[in-house]
């Protein structure tokens, strides 16, 4: 336990040096200098607002990850293991999908501030399929390979036999999650920082911990393991509820590049 415990901060920490060194040595667009530092609400509030829905849906995940592994270590250590096992087969899925999603970000807002609508969507669009399909594949490979997976962890009879419904548990979700992952990114990319926040808490929380209490109560070990599964649905519906209505209510862009005002005969 100490030693996964100094790795996991001796990897934060090496990942906050080489950020810190690239921003000071090779990336001359981005500066940490004092004078750039500034409280004013026209800067803060953009800022949190992009930040605030992945912050609410990192601590959610913390503390609903304790709260699930505390009712996990009531049916023994091996159910524990193999939960913590699965977890990390399933976090290799969400987080390619949340690592393509982020990516798409900047695109998604450009597209979106220079008003470019139909852009824009193609680009969700094809984001969404890619999710989906690199999230099928996955979970078909980790579905098929999920006995040697977790030998490579721990290989123990128990926590293989506990992996076997626990990995289906984490990864039976792999080709809809890119999917909820870009919904979220559409809002917070487009400036509806509330509706960002909502889908973050929906699923980390509001969602998943009365289901959590209620599958484990009806269906104990294995109620736990597909709880996460089953928040998703609602979360992922909620997700694409509020993308859908906030696409159709958001305003056309008013702002355009000077080559197309001068088209227009105006520039705004």
């Amino acid at each position: 336990m100490a030693g996964a415990a100094l790795a996991t901060v001796l990897g934060n920490a090496i990942s906050c040096c080489y950020l810190l060194f690239y921003i000071l040595k090779k990336q001359p667009a981005f500066s940490l200098h004092l004078r750039y530092f500034s409280l004013k609400k026209e800067i803060l509030l953009p800022v949190l607002s992009l930040g605030l829905p992945l912050a609410c849906s990192t601590l959610l995940m913390s503390i609903s990850s304790m709260i699930s592994n505390r009712m996990m270590i009531g049916y023994g250590a091996a159910a524990l293991a193999a939960q913590g096992v699965a977890g990390k087969i399933g976090m290799l899925l969400s987080m390619l999908a949340m690592g393509i999603c982020m990516g798409m970000q900047p695109a998604i807002s450009f597209n979106c501030g220079r008003g470019s609508r139909e852009r824009m969507n193609l680009i969700i669009r094809n984001t969404g399929i890619f999710t989906a399909v690199m999230g099928t594949v996955l979970t078909l490979i980790c579905f098929y390979a999920r006995n040697h997976i977790i030998a490579v962890f721990i290989n123990n009879r128990q926590v293989i036999s506990y992996g076997q419904v626990m990995v289906i548990a984490s990864i039976i979700t792999g080709p809809f999650y890119g999917i909820y992952q870009l919904c979220q990114t559409f809002l917070q990319s487009t400036g509806k920082a509330s509706y960002a926040t909502l889908v973050a808490l929906l699923d980390k929380g509001l969602f998943y911990l009365p289901v959590l209490l209620l599958m484990e109560h009806f269906f104990g070990l294995y109620g736990i393991a597909f709880a996460g599964a089953a928040t998703l649905v609602f979360s992922l519906t909620a997700g694409i509820f509020f993308s859908l209505r906030w696409n159709r209510s958001m305003q056309p862009a008013v702002c355009c590049f000077p080559d197309e005002a001068a088209e227009n005969g105006s520039l705004t």
